[in-house]
C-alpha cells in the first residue's frame, strides 16, 4: 500500500498557548504506521535517520507498525518482529506501552488517510524524536478477528525450549488463523490486494486454492519463530500432511478468491488442531544431509 509522505513539524507543541488537548481514546485506536521519523540527540540536533536510538528494539522506526485494540492491548510490528503486550493513556495526550511512551500532539483528516502526529519524550522532558504515523487501513468489525490482534499472533513467539507436538501443533493452527484472518480483513475492506509482508512463513497462496512452499524456499524467519530447526520442520511436515499430493487443498470455487481461501484456511486450521498428540506419521523431523 502507498503510505502518504509528511513532514512532522514539533513546534506546533509551543503554540498551544499553554492548553493541552485531551484524546479521545476512540481516536487513538487503529493500525498506525509510520511514515516519517526525526531523531535527535540531548542538544535537540537532528541526527540520521539510520542512527539507532539509544533503546533499540523498543523503539519505532521508519515502516514499523503499532496497532491499539479497543481492550487496551497492543501489537508493534517492525519486519516480523512483533511485541504485544498493554497500552494505556499516562494523562491527556500521552500513551505508553510496553516501556515506551509517545506523546500524541495532534491528528489530521486527508483525502486518503488519517495522520497522528506525535513525538517520544525524554526522561528530562526533552524530544528524542518526532513522529509522523498514517493510518493506512480502516478498522474491521470485530478487532479481535484482525490479523494483528496480540491473541492471533502468539505462533511469533520463540519458545525458550524444544516444544512438545501439542505445542508445535498449537503454534501452526494459530499461524493458519492469523493468515485467514488477513484474507478475511481484506475481503471486509474490499481490497484489490491481499499483503503477507508482515507474516511470511510456509504457506504459499492460489487464487482459489492454499498450498506450501518448497522447503528450499523457506524463508530464514519461520525458523526463528522455533527454537531449532528441527521443530520448525515438524510443523511444516504436519501442514504439508493435509494436502494433497500436488501440495495444494482446494474447494469448490465460489469466484471469490479470497473468501475461498478464507474458508480453506479456517478448515485447514480446524482440522490440524485436532491432530492427535501421537500421530508420529504427521510429524517428521528435517533430516540432516
Amino acid at each position: 500500500m502507498k503510505i502518504t509522505n509528511l513532514l512532522c513539524v514539533f513546534v506546533i507543541i509551543f503554540n498551544s498557548c499553554g492548553t493541552t488537548q485531551k484524546i479521545n481514546k476512540d481516536k487513538i485506536i487503529g493500525s498506525w504506521t509510520v511514515s516519517d521519523i526525526k531523531k535527535f540527540d540531548k542538544d535537540y540536533l537532528e541526527i540520521t535517520a539510520d542512527t539507532p536510538l539509544a533503546s533499540g528494539s523498543e523503539q519505532l522506526n521508519k515502516g514499523s507498525v503499532l496497532y491499539l485494540f479497543p481492550d487496551s492491548t497492543f501489537t508493534q510490528l517492525v519486519d516480523q518482529k512483533v511485541k504485544i503486550g498493554q497500552w494505556s493513556f499516562q494523562n491527556d495526550n500521552e500513551i505508553k506501552y510496553s516501556n515506551q511512551k509517545l506523546t500524541i500532539e495532534r491528528f489530521e483528516d486527508l483525502e486518503t488517510a488519517r495522520s497522528l502526529f506525535a513525538s517520544i519524550p525524554r526522561e528530562d522532558k526533552t524530544v528524542e524524536s518526532e513522529l509522523t504515523l498514517v493510518e493506512e487501513v480502516i478498522k474491521i468489525k470485530d478487532f479481535k478477528k484482525d490479523p494483528f490482534y496480540p491473541e492471533n499472533n502468539q505462533w511469533r513467539e520463540r519458545p525458550l525450549k524444544r516444544e512438545s507436538n501439542a505445542e508445535i501443533i498449537n503454534r501452526l493452527s494459530n499461524y493458519l488463523l492469523h493468515n485467514a484472518y488477513i484474507l478475511k480483513a481484506a475481503h471486509e475492506r474490499n481490497e484489490n490486494s491481499v499483503s503477507f509482508t508482515h507474516s511470511k512463513g510456509i504457506i504459499k497462496v492460489y487464487q482459489g486454492g492454499i498450498g506450501i512452499v518448497k522447503e528450499n524456499r523457506i524463508h530464514q524467519v519461520w525458523f526463528d519463530y522455533f527454537y531449532n530447526e528441527k521443530d520448525a520442520m515438524k510443523a511444516y511436515h504436519l501442514f504439508n500432511s493435509y494436502l494433497n499430493n500436488e501440495g495444494v487443498y482446494t474447494k469448490k470455487s465460489t469466484g471469490d478468491w479470497v473468501k475461498d481461501d478464507y474458508e480453506i484456511l479456517l478448515t485447514l486450521h480446524s482440522q490440524i488442531s485436532k491432530t492427535k498428540k501421537k500421530d508420529n506419521r504427521r510429524f517428521i523431523e528435517k533430516k540432516n544431509s
